[in-house]
């Protein structure tokens, strides 16, 4: 049933371990038999094991993988949970913090905007900046560094430490915390008070960590410090696949875990149960230019033996016409839309390639693009308009009302609104009663009217369009994509019949994104049958019969961003991930032209042949 590296892991009991677990090697199963041998057989409390993983959906699927394994889990209280859900645990029993203290990633994102357009910072793509921002932020503070001497990705030096200053001067002012601070703070409370830190230690004396790759600094002290003095802890990873960096991963800790625990046991998962020796090959021919990983060998257990198919095109025309012959090539030989997948490096490249397949009469499972549509600035803003109108009591403003309250400018401050706990009445007597009746004239509106009718509302009885023309002009961006935005939230709204279905519609599609897009291909792709277009982020975890990399070209994959040789690592990673999610069929094309203008192919294709 198993093989020997796996009974190795399954088996190990005290003591720190570190378990090299490449694609495709069963990482889950042993994390999961390790902890049914634990309590089986060294008679080790459910109560005291602590599983952490990096999303709640990861710990979900691996609660759900656990309680299958034992007939049900009943009785078995085991501890599945995220690192944020885990420490937020401990700080809210101690320090008896509240949900309503920690931001949510969509109040973050408000508080800096509102910050970047206090400063006039301009972009091309304010969101894109805020992201960049958010991440920033948050690997100052996951990796412990000084802001100060920190080169921030995203826009000037000067421009972040403002941005970073005015943030956290603005959340300690409303008492609020992110994901980040929990990090801190539940490290500070666990290095100040003994007492805590040995209670923990004394419930959770066990620990497993899943996807070690992706540890940051301050998350690999707390475990620390929860582990001493008995140092059970079990670390599964891959440091190849470590592609998180931009949030803050710090793929060396895994490779310096044995300074760490020089008493560690290292098992590596050198069996392959999902690709072909000849994808493994390839896969490791670009992975080991990489200097900075642990040193590894993977073999196929898949018996079949397909050559990897690299070309290269003369423009991106050429290369999707071979990439829908391929894919009728395949659908011949009995394989279905949904077990393939195209992979691209950015999300800007799906509509491009998701549209040229229809054209040809190929449907394809785009839900990342889908979702994109709503995570642009101006879908934010009208969704935002009709969540708010949707919610509206008519005693109190909404979060949502409070993100558009000055879309297009009323001279309504956010702070003063928030400073009297939402209440109209109160804000009617600081501010001019027009402008508040003439906010919630607009908002009542809203609500009473289908999709169409209340966008066409909002953006010409509201004056949001008026707003976007002047937003247009201090960004010094072109009006013609925020119209852009517009329309495709008008063609997305058109297929309902009221707001509620529509946006009922939104929430389910993002609360199932990553449960059902893109699922695995064996006999879980659901009803519809379509080719999955995905970046190469989106994939990693996932495998398919047939995977397609298209556009691998420098400036492409890697990205024109990467300068250090830490980025190309990186992007190398990112690339070796992609190739790994293959089983059978592995499609590499680059072009020899974009846009008119010759472009490279990219160095890891050079390093696959």
């Amino acid at each position: 049933m198993f093989n020997k590296s796996q009974i190795q892991a399954i088996s190990h009991m005290d003591g720190p371990a570190m378990v090299l677990a490449g694609p495709g090697s069963g990482k889950t199963t042993v994390i999961t038999h390790r902890i049914k041998n634990l309590i089986e057989k060294a008679e080790v409390r459910p109560e005291n094991i602590l599983v952490v993983t990096f999303t709640k959906a990861a710990a979900i699927s691996m609660q759900k993988r656990f309680s299958t394994l034992m007939n049900g889990g009943k009785g078995q209280p085991v501890t599945f949970g995220t690192f944020h859900s885990v420490f937020y645990k401990i700080l809210r029993k101690s320090r008896r913090y509240e949900a309503t203290d920690i931001l949510s990633e969509r109040q973050k994102t408000d508080y800096i905007r509102e910050i970047i357009g206090r400063y006039g910072i301009s972009s091309n793509d304010i969101s894109e900046l805020s992201q960049n921002i958010i991440n920033d932020i948050g690997n100052i503070k996951g990796n412990m560094l000084n802001a100060q001497e920190y080169e921030p990705s995203c826009c000037k030096k000067e421009d972040f430490i403002k941005v970073y200053n005015a943030y956290n001067l603005e959340l300690k002012r409303d008492g609020k915390m992110d994901f980040d601070d929990i990090l801190r703070e539940c490290y500070l409370l666990l290095c100040e008070n003994h007492t805590i830190l040995e209670q923990w230690r004394e419930l959770y004396k066990y620990i497993l960590i899943d996807e070690f790759q992706d540890i940051n600094r301050i998350q690999m002290n707390i475990i620390e410090l929860l582990a001493s003095p008995l140092n059970n802890i079990f670390v599964v990873g891959d440091d190849d696949q470590s592609i998180y960096g931009f949030r803050g991963a710090r793929p060396e800790i895994m490779i310096e875990f044995k300074d760490y625990y020089p008493e560690a046991e290292l098992i590596v998962l050198d069996v392959n149960y999902r690709s072909t020796q000849s994808i493994i090959n390839v896969a490791g021919r670009v992975i080991e230019n990489n200097k900075t990983r642990l040193d590894k060998c993977a073999h196929a257990n898949n018996d079949k033996d397909f050559q990897p198919d690299i070309r290269k095109f003369r423009n991106q025309v050429e290369e999707l016409k071979f990439v829908v012959s391929k894919i009728k090539e395949y659908e011949n030989q009995g394989i279905s839309l949904s077990e393939m997948a195209i992979l691209v490096r950015n999300n800007s490249q799906i509509q491009e390639i998701s549209s040229f397949l229809k054209n040809r009469k190929i449907e394809a499972e785009s839900g990342k693009h889908r979702s994109n549509i709503y995570n642009g600035m101006v879908a934010k803003d009208i969704l935002s308009y009709v969540r708010g109108a949707l919610k509206f009591d008519g005693t109190y403003f909404n979060e949502d009302l409070i993100y558009v309250l000055n879309k297009p400018q009323r001279y309504i401050s956010r702070q003063v609104v928030l400073s009297v706990n939402m209440n109209i009445s109160a804000v009617r007597r600081i501010y001019s009663k027009n402008n508040i009746d003439s906010f919630l004239f607009h908002i009542e509106m809203i609500r009473k009217l289908p999709p169409q009718a209340a966008l066409s509302y909002i953006r010409k009885g509201a004056g949001y369009e008026e707003y976007l023309r002047l937003y247009a002009i201090e960004n010094n961006i072109p009006m013609s994509g925020l119209l852009k935005q517009l329309e495709q939230l008008v063609q997305e709204c058109s297929k309902f019949n009221t707001l509620e279905q529509w946006i009922n519609s939104i929430d389910s599609a993002q609360n199932s994104e990553g449960q059902n897009f893109g699922k695995k291909s064996s006999g879980e792709g659901g009803t519809n049958n379509r080719i999955n277009i995905m970046t190469m982020h989106g994939s990693k975890g996932l495998e398919f019969k047939a995977v397609f990399i298209v556009d691998a070209n420098q400036g492409i994959i890697p990205t024109s961003k990467a300068l250090r040789e830490r980025d190309f690592e990186e992007e190398r990673r990112l690339f070796y991930v992609a190739i790994t999610r293959a089983i059978d069929y592995l499609n590499v094309y680059a072009v020899e032209e974009r846009l008119g203008c010759p472009i490279e192919v990219s160095m890891f294709v050079e390093e696959m042949l």
